[in-house]
């Protein structure tokens, strides 16, 4: 029992000590890149490689770390007391993103089968890449994502459940009382969309929203 009280309170000892063992000036510098790009990418995980390591042989830990930009080969000025040095990183950016496993043609609708996830290098990548299934499945490409490109939410859109000129059924809501028309889309669109409408029976147009294949309603 006293050989292993022994050794519990030497390893507490030995956590606590390296717990306050200071940083170096590298780490702290890794560090501060990390979360100045978790402000701009919360997913992302980051790589910082210094290139001039030598630069760093006389520096204490620095007390700020400051850049431009924080993404790819870039200057960081370290503050150190009224002192500066300027020490060059490539920092690259890794990230989850969602990939076509195929060629996917203009106007096909996406599903999981069609795309995989994989981690890239987005360092570079300056559009809104799809980081997960659903924010791509169900959904219509407006270019070709060729096989292996990632997919750009902004050429992405929602199938078109009615189109101009189709015959579509109108609920109109009030409360508890739901009153169904036929009616004529002068219009087309995805669910959500508002649209204009013909209403044949009154001769009337107006406007109505699409909830679902054919279908649209007034609340």
């Amino acid at each position: 029992m006293i050989r292993w009280k022994l050794i519990f309170i030497s390893t507490l000892f030995m956590s606590k000590a390296f717990a306050n063992i200071p940083l170096d000036a590298e780490q702290v510098i890794a560090k501060a890149v990390k979360e100045a790009v978790k402000s701009e990418c919360r997913t992302c995980r980051v790589d910082v490689r210094i290139l001039n390591k030598k630069i760093l042989d006389d520096i204490l830990v620095p007390d700020r770390v400051i850049a431009d930009h924080w993404r790819g080969q870039t200057n960081l000025v370290l503050e150190l007391g009224d002192k500066t040095r300027i020490v060059t990183a490539d920092i690259r950016w890794m990230d989850d993103v969602v990939i076509a496993k195929e060629n996917l043609k203009i106007g096909n609708i996406v599903s999981a089968n069609d795309v995989e996830i994989v981690e890239r290098d987005v360092t570079y990548i300056q559009v809104p890449y799809a980081r997960k299934f659903e924010q791509v499945e169900g959904l219509v490409g407006k270019k070709m994502f060729r096989r292996g490109h990632v997919i750009d939410e902004s050429f992405l859109k929602k199938p078109l459940v009615v189109r101009f000129g189709q015959p579509v059924k109108l609920q109109m809501v009030q409360g508890n009382l739901t009153l169904t028309m036929d009616a004529k889309a002068k219009g087309a669109g995805a669910i959500g969309d508002d649209i204009p409408i013909f209403l044949p029976e009154t001769r009337k147009n107006m406007n109505a929203t699409i909830v679902d294949h054919g279908l649209v309603r007034v609340q």
